[in-house]
């Protein structure tokens, strides 16, 4: 596990390169979450596990807040329309926010 003092000490150079580099992996890891959620829905495999819906999945099995839920589920489902986003969330290009505003346009 990561603890604040493994961070204290990196120098300089090294501190701002695992920065990015987590800030990079963050990224992809949403993105993937997100493309796992999406297939999730898409199987309604929720269902089958006992919860009444993605939401509630989302909150309760994998512990995400209802905001967190929300956004993710939004987005996930906008990918499956425009599969063109996933790429473009995990390089930093949108974001989770960019892409739940854009979608209704899109």
């Amino acid at each position: 596990m990561t603890t604040i003092e493994s961070f204290t000490r990196l120098s300089d150079d090294h501190l701002v390169a695992k920065t990015d580099q987590i800030a990079a992996a963050a990224r992809v890891s949403t993105a993937d979450l997100v493309a796992a959620l999406a297939e999730v829905d898409r199987r309604r495999l929720y269902l089958e596990l006992g919860y009444s819906s993605l939401f509630v999945y989302c909150t309760s099995r994998l512990h995400l807040t209802e905001g967190e839920a929300f956004i993710r589920i939004e987005v996930a489902r906008a990918m499956r329309r425009f599969p063109a986003l996933l790429p473009l969330l995990a390089d930093g290009a949108l974001s989770l926010t960019s892409i739940r505003l854009l979608a209704p346009h899109l």
